[in-house]
């Protein structure tokens, strides 16, 4: 992380397991961008997700791709791509062992989790939304603000945006919680 903090290769919008920046950085971000769209009389619609197992979910190819496109010193890259290299996950029961080679997730609790989270997710940050949408992230949790003059229009602007993620999340083998989704 040091090497892609050090080099501004992280998208700023990107508040959790960041050095410096934590929830208030992200709520003020938020709260900034809305009152920009009052004082401008414009409608502002609020989306929120929610990856479902998110550091389960770290799809290992995204994120050795990303350390590839970010340059990281070959050593660096080296090591990341080995670890994520032939890894299995074991089930023991009293009579059964199932093993499965494994192509994703991040170890809770580890150094390296979140930063392996964060740089899989720089690309989401990174996608090419409007010039009237905010991407906002706090580890896992995404928050996407649209403004623009109408309803009907930040309803447009935002169904763009949505499409957007949903292309994102397909190619990155990410599945965003619907529990609360109506």
């Amino acid at each position: 992380m040091h090497h892609l903090n050090k080099n501004n290769l992280m998208n700023k919008n990107q508040f959790g397991f960041t050095p410096g920046k934590g929830t208030t950085d992200a709520i003020l971000t938020v709260k900034d961008y809305i009152e920009g769209g009052i004082k401008q009389r414009h409608i502002t619609i609020l989306i929120s997700l929610d990856v479902k197992s998110a550091f389960d979910a770290a799809w290992w190819r995204s994120i050795i791709h990303a350390l590839k496109e970010f340059s990281c010193p070959k050593d660096l890259y080296n090591l990341a791509k080995s670890y994520f290299s032939e890894r299995k996950v074991t089930l023991c029961s009293n009579s059964k062992k199932i093993e499965r080679e494994a192509s994703k997730g991040c170890p809770k609790g580890s150094f390296s989790g979140p930063g392996f989270w964060n740089i899989q997710y720089n690309s989401l940050l990174n996608l090419d939304f409007g010039k009237r949408t905010k991407a906002i992230a706090f580890a896992d949790d995404l928050l996407i603000a649209v403004k623009a003059e109408t309803a009907k229009e930040a309803e447009n602007f935002a169904n763009i945006e949505i499409s957007k993620i949903t292309k994102w999340a397909e190619d990155n083998k990410i599945t965003f919680n619907e529990k609360n989704l109506k």
